[in-house]
């Protein structure tokens, strides 16, 4: 009797030992692949930072996180200004008009890391009062670099654009919005919320580690197949 429950015991012995190697792996594994997080380097891309209270629209000096070539106006609600049909938040409360007395460009520096992948997004938005519907235009650069141009027409509501696979080429890159039109009515239009700039690729290294987990997780689970068979 002892002769036969001596190997028993040895297998219930690795199976412990194994299902808690294999458990602290796939743990490391998750948590490697967790740190996979795309960090948000925009500061206020929602422009909701600087309150503006009840107002409805706003003139700002400065705006947290952003420069302008002329004056901030950030808006807010259906009736901004006192004129129905304007446009809610796209996310928030808050966003901003780029023409506030005249066309203007905002931007922001934002800490990047040399040859790493970006993706840039935002809600823009043409302004629904706008004289003889002319339409909102505006050019995005990144590091002086033009991304494209993007164009709305008064009645458009929200639109989300998107622009992939940007490379950094410097530790300080300036992203930008440079207000185009409408010329005829250069206070009017342009509306922009919900900018946001992440990291489209995780480090190398972390696929690697995540990588060499899984691998080691297939070959315990292939020992402990044979272990047993034995």
């Amino acid at each position: 009797m002892h002769k036969l429950k001596r190997p028993h015991t040895f297998k219930l012995k690795v199976l412990k030992r194994m299902k808690k190697l294999n458990t602290a792996i796939v743990a490391t594994a998750l948590l490697l692949a967790s740190g996979v997080s795309k960090a948000e380097l925009i500061v206020n891309g929602g422009f909701e930072a600087d309150s503006i209270g009840s107002s409805p629209w706003t003139y700002l000096s400065s705006v947290t996180g952003w420069t302008s070539s002329g004056t901030f106006e950030i808006q807010k609600g259906v009736d901004a200004g006192g004129l129905s049909g304007f446009n809610s938040a796209y996310e928030g409360t808050q966003y901003l008009e780029l023409n506030s007395t005249g066309l203007t460009t905002v931007s922001q520096l934002l800490n990047t890391t040399i040859g790493e992948t970006y993706t840039l997004s935002f809600a823009f938005s043409g302004r629904p009062d706008t004289p003889s519907a002319l339409k909102s235009v505006i050019e995005v650069y990144w590091d002086g670099a033009k991304l494209g141009k993007v164009t709305a027409n008064p009645t458009s509501g929200w639109i989300e654009i998107t622009f992939e696979d940007i490379v950094a080429t410097s530790t300080s890159t300036l992203l930008s919005f440079k207000s185009l039109g409408p010329v005829a009515a250069p206070s009017y239009g342009s509306y922009l919320d919900a900018v946001s700039v992440v990291a489209a690729v995780p480090e190398p290294s972390t696929y690697g580690m995540l990588a060499l987990g899984l691998g080691v997780i297939g070959f315990v689970g292939s020992r402990k197949k044979k272990q047993l068979s034995a």
